[in-house]
């Protein structure tokens, strides 16, 4: 827990105090701030008041009196839901803003955890409750120079695993041989593992063909799966951080077409997200490197809109990014206002997808472009280049 960063986070952010509160973990965001253990058994409410000023306090049941035992500052215990409103009374009744992790209409789920009885007790003591969505990302975002580094390692692992993927289609193609979505997701994740990436068993690397590629989340199973054969349009999502703790990972999106000439239909819709990719990444380059605040949503309008005048909007949909960490989706912003209107900063020293795409499930056609931007002070840095700039006819 990085007490000095939170209290300035706090002070930045123009509130009075950040009030975490949890029930049974409840709130992922507030134990990962907080540094709590993950193995730690919590089954009371818990509160733990951080303010602009002054010291830290921790409200805990008389039943788990321990728990935050590790927080600094001081404790108070409640034995009675009285006992409790009284104490949170005396913490926030003096307060004009108190930040907790909720959203306004929920409009953005990753991070609005506290639920609407809480917001209205807390109000019913005196204080607004305002949102930390903007600022709690600080602390699970943002990541170090050792980590960026782990993330730029992890992409050039996953590029080397897809060529050698690549290759291994190709000459088994050639040799007429059997093939379907799950033995070559599987040949996948062998190539992914031996270039030293962490893959585990439940979550291998997207495969998908022809209209399968239609379902942007479709995966194969042992059970489930079809046959991968030459004249297939193939999609690979293929994302993982290099084996270790701590270490970030990297997300990609790859197309290819099992022939020699790739369809004039599927070359025109790569050429349609591909060039909305590159806006995306244009607009990070105009506003994000000049230091201007850009929020998640605006980079989402804007690679959305060309895929849109396309006349493909109605199939693009999923959000255009999203926040990249220790795990693939990640706590900060994303690149959204599809499936919600993801109105935080887009931070330095954080990662994020670049992957727009259009599903058309009728012509049994799906189309997907993905790269990572690394978001620093001096400016952006795009992973997994060079960018696919059109499909691969595989066997030209």
């Amino acid at each position: 827990m990085d007490l000095d960063g939170l209290r300035a986070a706090v002070r930045a952010a123009g509130v009075d105090g950040w009030l975490f509160y949890d029930f049974r973990r409840s709130n992922p965001t507030a134990h990962r701030v907080l540094g709590l253990p993950p193995s730690a058994f919590f089954s009371r409410r818990w509160f733990y008041w951080l303010p602009a000023e002054g010291e830290p306090v921790a409200l805990v049941s008389a039943v788990e009196s321990h728990v935050l035992s590790s927080l600094p500052g001081s404790r108070r215990v409640f034995r009675t839901w009285q006992e409790m409103r009284q104490i949170l009374g005396e913490l926030v009744g003096g307060t004009r803003r108190v930040a907790m992790e909720y959203v306004p209409e929920n409009a953005i789920p990753y991070v609005s955890w506290v639920d609407a009885g809480t917001v209205e007790l807390i109000e019913a003591l005196g204080p607004e409750v305002v949102s930390s969505a903007d600022f709690a990302q600080r602390f699970e975002a943002v990541l170090t120079p050792e980590q960026i580094a782990s993330h730029r390692a992890a992409g050039r692992a996953l590029l080397r695993a897809k060529d050698g993927l690549y290759a291994w289609l190709r000459e088994r193609l050639l040799a007429d041989a059997e093939l379907d979505e799950h033995v070559v997701q599987t040949e996948f994740a062998r190539l992914m593992r031996a270039e030293g990436l962490e893959v585990p068993a439940d979550d291998r690397p997207l495969v998908a063909v022809n209209g399968n590629a239609a379902n942007p989340h479709y995966s194969p199973t042992a059970e489930r799966h079809v046959p991968v054969k030459r004249g297939d349009l193939l999609l690979l999502d293929f994302s993982a951080p290099l084996a270790g703790e701590g270490n970030i990972f990297a997300d990609y999106t790859w197309m290819a077409y099992l022939g020699e000439r790739v369809p004039e239909r599927v070359a025109a819709l790569f050429e349609v997200i591909a060039r909305a990719r590159e806006t995306g990444i244009a607009l990070l380059r105009e506003r994000f490197e000049a230091g201007q605040r850009l929020e998640g949503y605006e980079v989402d309008d804007a690679v959305r809109a060309v895929v849109a005048d396309a006349g493909y909007g109605e199939a693009f949909v999923h959000r255009t990014g999203h926040n990249i960490g220790t795990r693939v989706h990640g706590n900060g912003a994303h690149l959204d206002n599809l499936e919600t209107h993801d109105t935080r900063p887009l931070l330095a020293h954080t990662v994020t997808s670049m992957e727009p795409g259009i599903y058309l499930p009728n012509e049994g056609i799906g189309v997907r472009t993905e790269v990572d931007v690394v978001l620093l002070p001096g400016g952006i840095e795009v992973t997994g280049v060079p960018a696919q700039t059109a499909v691969l006819p595989l066997l030209a």
